[in-house]
């Protein structure tokens, strides 16, 4: 999106440049005066003491500054914003379609003669001034006070967060400009949209520090539906507030940047215990054999060696070529008369259709248990292979060997 930014600002300065040949197309955009006052002094125009009061402005005053919301995306809806590095001012325009004039990075100067100062619920907004009361700019009246001046630019936040204090104790230079948040979590990442279909909707990001900021999406914006992300990243938005409730607003879903879901492990190998000698399982047996039983209280594999008995129970091909950290894992139990030397667990890369003949790694196995233990095998990279097996050996007698809850699993992500 970023790409595709640049190179509309591109088309469009070259577009704007041409012009000095085309009458049919627009020059750029000039300002003829400065600004004689800056968004910081604006603000302490007016003492907020209550909440939706508002001042008058000086006659003659003007300030200037960079565009930096945008309401193509619906999440900023009759408004921009404005900061000139002292701060930062929310317009009241009574558009719905502003960012076709006013694009992010877009200097603008703001002629305030008829214009009054005040807030919303303690969020500073400069409006206009009708029927005694602040309102917003009618829309046929926005070349009256807004100017904009040369072609919009690549801005980005000067601020960034590591902390959310209490809404008193951030700068109110800080309020209505565009800020950055680092290392930061959607407490419902993964489980919630960005807004219910009929109201605005609150979300709480944590910063690193454990601290909460609320982001608010309106049900307007064109990305509701679209899941909360998981894990940490950056998130970026004009930094605003509610009485003392601090709030972020994001102007679409480009200010969400960087998340990847943490890991988490998925079995990528299960056994169907009832059907796994038709879907790959081996048994090579010489006295008692390897058999299933599934039943209410056991649904596994077992081998009840009751005469002397050198019995192999071999896995079928699991594709662990490509996957972060498998690991095999299972359950087992076994009766007295067990132990680490007649029960074995081996893997393999090449196995022959021999057990004589395979190239078998033995791996350590603890102590046994009379009662069910779990046993977990981090695979190491010398057998991560597309043909990687597993097999369990009885080589011994008067003892019966129980394993259920075979799995393999590996890290992922989303």
């Amino acid at each position: 999106m970023k790409i595709l930014h640049k190179l509309s600002i591109f088309m469009l300065a070259v577009g704007l440049f041409a012009a000095c040949g085309d009458p049919d197309v627009a020059p750029i955009p000039t300002f003829d005066g400065v600004a004689n006052t800056t968004i910081a002094e604006l603000l302490a125009m007016h003492e907020i003491t209550s909440t939706n009061s508002y001042d008058s402005i000086p006659a003659g005053t003007i300030i200037s500054g960079i565009v930096t919301t945008s309401d193509q995306h619906g999440n900023c809806y009759k408004y921009i914003n404005i900061e000139d590095g002292t701060g930062g001012i929310q317009i009241k325009i009574a558009n719905t379609a502003l960012y076709n004039k006013f694009q992010v990075g877009q200097r603008v100067f703001v002629k305030c003669d008829g214009l009054v100062i005040g807030d919303y619920y303690k969020l500073p907004q400069l409006g206009y001034w009708a029927n005694d009361a602040m309102q917003a700019i009618p829309s046929g009246k926005i070349n009256r006070y807004i100017f904009c001046d040369g072609i919009p630019s690549e801005f980005e936040p000067t601020i960034t967060m590591t902390t959310i204090p209490y809404a008193d104790q951030i700068p109110a230079s800080w309020y209505n400009r565009l800020v950055k948040i680092e290392n930061c979590s959607f407490v419902e990442g993964g489980q919630a949209t960005y807004s219910l279909p009929n109201s605005s909707t609150s979300h709480d990001i944590k910063l690193a520090d454990g601290s909460i900021i609320t982001m608010r999406t309106s049900n307007y914006a064109d990305f509701i539906n679209e899941t909360l992300p998981e894990g940490t990243g950056t998130v970026v938005g004009i930094l605003t507030r509610y009485n003392n409730y601090v709030q972020l607003v994001i102007r679409d879903l480009d200010d969400v940047q960087g998340f990847v879901a943490p890991a988490h492990t998925e079995d990528i190998f299960t056994v169907n215990y009832s059907n796994a000698f038709n879907e790959g399982w081996t048994k090579v047996t010489s006295g008692s054999e390897w058999s299933t039983l599934t039943n209410s209280s056991f649904n596994g594999f077992f081998v009840n060696a009751n005469t002397a008995t050198d019995s192999w129970l071999i896995s079928p091909t699991v594709n662990i070529s490509n996957v972060a950290s498998p690991r095999l894992s299972f359950n087992q139990r076994c009766p007295a008369g067990g132990n680490n030397e007649t029960m074995k667990l081996y893997c393999t890369t090449n196995y022959t259709g021999d057990v004589n003949t395979t190239n078998w790694v033995e791996v350590p196995m603890s102590s046994l248990s009379t009662s069910t233990s779990s046993f977990v095998y981090e695979i190491p990279e010398t057998v991560q292979s597309s043909n990687f097996r597993f097999a369990y050996r009885y080589h011994g007698s008067n003892s019966s060997w129980y394993i259920s809850n075979i799995a393999v699993s590996a890290l992922v992500t989303k």
